[in-house]
């Protein structure tokens, strides 16, 4: 009897502090003053109830005006609720970057679309097509070259256990080379035609980063600097590479709150090593939102694939809502951290979803926040 006294006791005392852990409102700047503070508070709440989450920072453009939110922490082991500047890797969103500079290539007659990749590169690569039909430019920016997703292309975790995975890619990407990267590229073969399949592929990003540098003569890091940081005012915005983290860089864990290694490796870097800000990423988000600019209208135009449908640009999905609205986005996933980024030029507006938590069902719950901060009022 005594025994079940105490159970009972004790089943009494954490259902009491279970309850009162649900009234704990999250650390935010939210002041809730407005529909959309609640909106945005009712939407982020629902999401961080997942004990996985640790921080979450939100820019949002409306009606002409620009939002912060931040909700959360930096990291876990010290209660540092996240500001506009602080930084977080974009992951793949870093792919945009370098196909807005293939269409400022194109815009300035440095380039052509339709142009065969192997024309920009320095070895003869006679595999880089499929029956005849060549990897073009445009291939690699709207994900239908046929290159495999990830350099080296081969298995690199055997029977490893699930939870090493992200050591293990940390372990081989770190001494992967660009030379190294070539090499491989040599023994691709095609199983189809460019233009006929589109598919996620970091190896096309890549390469169309590299081949950028080449057109414009200038390192991709100085080329982020010269057509974006700096006329864009990005102040906290980085290409990630080893021995340079920003000291505002929130720290990133998976899904079991492990610490996560930052994505610096060379052969990857122009597709998934940017870092940036709320704060930068709305500014970023203004200048894509302009229209007006040929080179941000050249990159949205679908080159892939049906707008009713969802279609590709370059590196951009494009997309009509079910309320006619034309929308454009991007997703990011690194080890450690979550992106999102989606905008509506026909109604200038827009919202960009940075967090510092990686796991399965962190960047579909993204876009549904997304969707619902945004969700057009009757």
């Amino acid at each position: 009897m005594k025994k079940l006294f105490l159970f009972l006791a004790l089943s009494a005392s954490l259902s009491f502090c279970f309850g009162q852990t649900d009234q704990i409102r999250i650390p935010t700047d939210n002041r809730l003053k407005t529909p959309l503070d609640s909106m945005v508070e009712k939407s982020v709440s629902a999401f961080m109830k997942n004990n996985s989450r640790v921080g979450i920072s939100i820019g949002i453009i409306k009606n002409g005006r620009s939002y912060i939110y931040n909700y959360g922490s930096s990291k876990k082991d010290k209660q540092k609720l996240p500001t506009g500047n602080t930084v977080y890797e974009l992951a793949s969103i870093t792919k945009t970057f370098g196909a807005t500079l293939l269409a400022k290539a194109v815009i300035d007659k440095k380039v052509n679309l339709n142009d065969d990749i192997r024309k920009y590169l320095k070895e003869d690569y006679p595999n880089l097509e499929y029956d005849g039909t060549p990897i073009t430019l445009q291939n690699l920016a709207n994900l239908t070259s046929g290159l495999p997703n990830w350099m080296p292309d081969k298995d690199i975790f055997g029977k490893a256990d699930p939870d090493s995975i992200p050591f293990i890619l940390d372990s081989v990407h770190t001494k992967y080379s660009r030379e190294d990267f070539y090499r491989d590229l040599q023994d691709v073969k095609l199983r189809v035609a460019p233009g006929s399949v589109s598919r996620h592929c970091n190896t096309a990003a890549q390469l169309l980063g590299f081949i950028m540098e080449k057109v414009y003569g200038n390192s991709f890091e100085n080329l982020l600097e010269i057509y974006f940081a700096k006329p864009l005012k990005m102040k906290n915005t980085h290409l990630l590479s080893p021995g340079k983290r920003p000291a505002k860089m929130a720290t990133g864990y998976d899904g079991k709150g492990r610490i996560m290694p930052i994505i610096d490796w060379e052969d990857l870097m122009v597709a998934a090593s940017v870092a940036s800000t709320s704060s930068d990423m709305l500014k970023y988000m203004a200048f894509q939102l302009n229209e007006t600019n040929a080179v941000v209208k050249l990159s949205h135009q679908p080159t892939f694939g049906k707008i009713e449908d969802g279609a590709v640009a370059l590196n951009w999905k494009v997309k009509k809502t079910e309320d006619g609205r034309r929308s454009i986005s991007h997703t990011g996933g690194s080890l450690g951290f979550s992106s999102y980024m989606v905008f509506y030029p026909d109604s200038n507006s827009g919202i960009v979803l940075l967090s510092n938590e990686a796991d399965q069902s962190a960047q579909n719950e993204l876009i549904l926040l997304a969707d619902l901060i945004l969700k057009p009022t009757e």
